[in-house]
């Protein structure tokens, strides 16, 4: 075995790993690996946790592209920048609602975090996750966005993305089953429904139905580990809802506590970690292998126990979660186990990765990793050890040596294709997502390297496309490696302006206005202007971003804007979109003069630049606090004045420039 108990015990709380470490030789540092990179550690102290982490979520900004980590502590929810996943950033922490716990959940709709505990009157804490691209001066407390007060304490939870509601379980209502919230809008969440019939639910998979079984298409239903049973729910009415079916192991194995599940890619069957069935069920029953259990699902009212797949090691399972043929596991004392699902028809799964959190022993006890998130664009995949801290790594199951690809005029892309674990082999490939385009390449027969040819890509239209390279097998699956690529046949054409300011007013204390435009399929990147002419010289803002839209985090004195966009593809820049006015007006103070004047650059690093269309005499600044940092009087007869504003503490200040009142921010 390679658990170096007695050696490892004394490092693991001696030694940390925050640096990047590859897994090399079955080790990642002090960790036990197979196939799955260590990018980085960060310990409990690091994230503001006094005493564990629990579950753990992610999400992406619609606006900058950034992921984020939502880390679930004893004291809270914590927020880390994951956009350099070597080295995450910790932004701060939603407190808990009203005292410290064990458990804690999380799920995300949106650009909204839902979080529930089993803090006794803890209720459904909604928190606005675009706060996250604003944070200036980390790491901060946040104060929820709102709050659902209806049940107190709450186990789990799982939302339905697709119909908009949260499916809230294990709380004092409903005798602990179902307790349905509308969260169509996040900030105004109400009771949509409740099932109590079936007892107290542990934990939900909720679906709006697209499976193979046609009696139940469109319907909405819930999967919920009921403790002794997987109970299917209709929960379609949520006036109405009704027990469908409840099924268990058919006698094949002892139930021990049916505690979470996910369906898998062919919606034929549901995974079941069953969270005591590792531990003894009997007098003198011996500890067995960390077991999955499996359903086929493929007739609701029908499903058979296909049986169980058994692991090496003994510790309990926790929670999992499927990406398209692989399941990411956390096990306690045994960290991430990533099975292969192909052959799941068959009641097969097959261990083809690892990373061990909990490095000391696998021992059937509960403590080590609560929980994992594979599913960001990146490939990463995030991870709690409850007393530990949090983990951030990367899966090199199969891998291209190039995953993006930006063209201008090309026809043929040739990449090399890794398969590193042992999958179905044989394996075909093939592509799906690229109209037009040929795949040449070798069947795979084994783990190793293939190279791959994909050509007819002049004949493509210009856009944005994330095709993936299909890996089939000899029966009707396939394994999916996703990419993306860029295809221009010329320079793009000039953007179109959307969604105000667009001649309006907007109130400079707001530090949140969203600019936007529409999408161009043969764009890559978007140029946005800020400026205070039209002419756009010396202009105030310059911003290149993968997205449609540019949030203003500063805030602006009043006068006259004008912003641009252009677009950006592998061939060149396209011509500046029309050019959109709007006024900024100082709100809640006296506009003292109709002439111009601002402030910029804003944030400002060093030096700030007072400009006015009059002479300037005096200038104030005071921290948030009202105290008075800065005091200068001119008599030169400037109009423009240079501050030297390196002394100032990062944060918020406020000028007071002859009598008119501006807001700038000290990075």
């Amino acid at each position: 075995m390679y658990k170096f108990i007695f050696l490892l015990l004394a490092l693991v709380y001696s030694f940390r790993i925050s640096a990047q470490s590859p897994c090399i030789d079955g080790l990642a540092g002090i960790y036990p690996c197979n196939e799955i990179d260590l990018l980085s550690f960060v310990p409990l102290s690091d994230v503001g946790s006094p005493a564990n982490t629990n579950d753990i979520w992610g999400w992406v900004s619609p606006v900058t592209q950034k992921e984020y980590a939502l880390l679930g502590c004893s004291n809270g929810t914590a927020f880390l920048d994951l956009s350099n996943p070597v080295n995450p950033v910790y932004l701060g922490t939603l407190p808990t609602h009203t005292v410290n716990s064990l458990w804690r959940d999380l799920e995300t709709y949106g650009n909204y975090c839902f979080i529930v505990s089993e803090a006794p009157d803890h209720g459904l804490q909604i928190f606005d996750l675009l706060q996250l691209d604003l944070v200036q001066n980390a790491p901060v407390v946040f104060s929820e966005s709102a709050h659902y007060g209806e049940f107190g304490h709450c186990h789990t939870l799982n939302i339905n993305t697709t119909t908009g509601y949260c499916y809230c379980m294990g709380t004092n209502t409903f005798d602990g089953g179902l307790h349905i919230v509308d969260i169509s809008d996040p900030m105004s969440p109400s009771l949509a429904g409740g099932f109590s019939a079936d007892g107290y639910t542990h934990d939900g998979f909720v679906w709006s139905y697209d499976g193979p079984d046609l009696s139940f298409l469109g319907k909405e239903l819930m999967f919920a580990c009921n403790e002794d049973q997987l109970s299917i729910v209709d929960v379609t009415d949520k006036s109405d809802c009704h027990l469908v079916a409840a099924y268990d192991y058919e006698g094949q194995t002892e139930v021990g506590y049916i505690h979470q599940g996910w369906v898998t890619k062919d919606k034929k069957h549901f995974l079941v970690d069953d969270e005591l069935d590792e531990v003894a069920l009997g007098n003198n029953q011996e500890p067995y292998g960390t077991r999955t259990h499996i359903f086929d699902i493929e007739q609701i009212e029908n499903v058979a126990y296909l049986g169980f797949y058994e692991g090496a090691s003994t510790s309990i399972d926790h929670n999992l979660y499927v990406l398209d043929q692989f399941v990411y596991e956390s096990n306690y004392r045994s960290g991430i186990r990533v099975l292969d699902a192909v052959h799941v028809s068959d009641g097969i799964l097959n261990e083809v990765a690892y990373f061990d959190l909990f490095p000391m022993n696998d021992f059937a006890q509960f403590s080590g990793t609560w929980s994992n998130y594979p599913y960001f664009p990146s490939g990463i995949n995030i991870a709690t050890s409850m007393y530990d801290g949090f983990f951030v790594m990367k899966p090199t199951l199969i891998e291209l040596s190039q995953e993006s690809w930006d063209l201008c005029g090309t026809d043929e892309i040739i990449f090399d294709l890794s398969v590193n674990v042992e999958l179905a082999f044989p394996l075909e490939i093939s592509i799906d997502g690229l109209p037009g385009a040929i795949i040449t390449g070798n069947t795979i027969s084994e783990a190793g390297v293939t190279s791959v040819a994909v050509s007819g890509i002049a004949q493509i239209a210009s856009g944005t496309y994330y095709p993936d390279i299909l890996l089939g097998t000899n029966f009707n699956e396939s394994y999916v490696v996703p990419f993306e690529i860029h295809i221009a046949n010329g320079v793009s054409e000039a953007p179109v302006l959307i969604n105000v300011p667009d001649g309006a007013s907007v109130s400079n204390t707001a530090n949140s206005t969203l600019f936007e435009w529409q999408a161009l399929s043969s764009a890559n990147q978007y140029e946005f202007q800020l400026a205070t002419s039209e002419n756009f010289a010396d202009p105030i803002e310059v911003e290149i971003t993968d997205g449609t839209n540019y949030l203003m985090t500063f805030d602006l004195p009043d006068g006259s804007y004008f912003w641009r966009v252009r677009s950006i593809n592998e061939c060149g820049t396209s011509s500046w979109s029309d050019v959109f006015e709007f006024a900024v007006q100082l709100v809640g103070l006296e506009n003292y003069s109709s002439e111009k004047m601002f402030v910029y650059p804003n944030p400002a690093n060093d030096i700030i630049v007072v400009s006015s269309a009059y002479e300037i005499n005096e200038i104030t600044i005071s921290d948030v606090s009202g105290r008075i940092v800065n005091v200068q009087s001119y008599q030169s007869n400037s109009k423009q004045i240079t501050i030297n504003i390196e002394m100032l503490d990062s944060g918020v200040y406020f000028m007071l420039c002859d009598q008119k009142l501006f807001r700038f921010i000290k990075e």
